[in-house]
């Protein structure tokens, strides 16, 4: 009897495809230089800061963020109107291909409303990044106080 050894071959070739294409979706964003602000006592507010860089041949959008200190993180933007700072709520980032966007004190970033408790200096809170092209990236960063 004649064993059939495509079926099994197609078979790890699928689940090969499939790991590698994980992989490119995963690599496709990275976050550099982040952190969150240490929140002021009494205060249930902070912000947070990073880059988000697209290693990716198409534009990605970060659409929302989670975690477990707040359940309330919004994108900001600072802008300055008629001679005034202002900071208004933006729905999403978009991210062009090979390219990089800054969260930055005073333009872009993360502000987190409702603290379940008071962030100290040196710790390490976890946010998940979620993206358009289904893409969760977690990410740890680091509490200071200001950079």
């Amino acid at each position: 009897m004649k064993k059939n050894y495509f079926t099994p071959f197609f078979a790890l070739l699928v689940c090969l495809f499939s790991l590698v294409n994980t992989a490119k979706a995963s690599n496709a964003i990275s976050i550099k230089d982040g952190y969150i602000k240490a929140s002021i006592p009494g205060s249930n507010i902070t912000a947070a800061y990073m880059t988000l860089v697209n290693q990716s041949d198409k534009a990605i959008t970060l659409q929302k963020i989670t975690s477990d200190i707040s359940d309330r993180i919004e994108i900001h933007e600072h802008s300055m109107v008629d001679d005034m700072m202002r900071m208004r709520q933006v729905e999403q980032i978009t991210i062009s291909a090979h390219s990089s966007i800054v969260l930055e004190p005073s333009g872009l970033h993360l502000m987190i409303f409702s603290l379940k408790q008071q962030l100290r200096e040196d710790e390490l809170k976890a946010l998940t990044l979620h993206f358009s092209n289904s893409t969760k990236i977690n990410i740890q960063l680091p509490v200071s106080r200001y950079k």
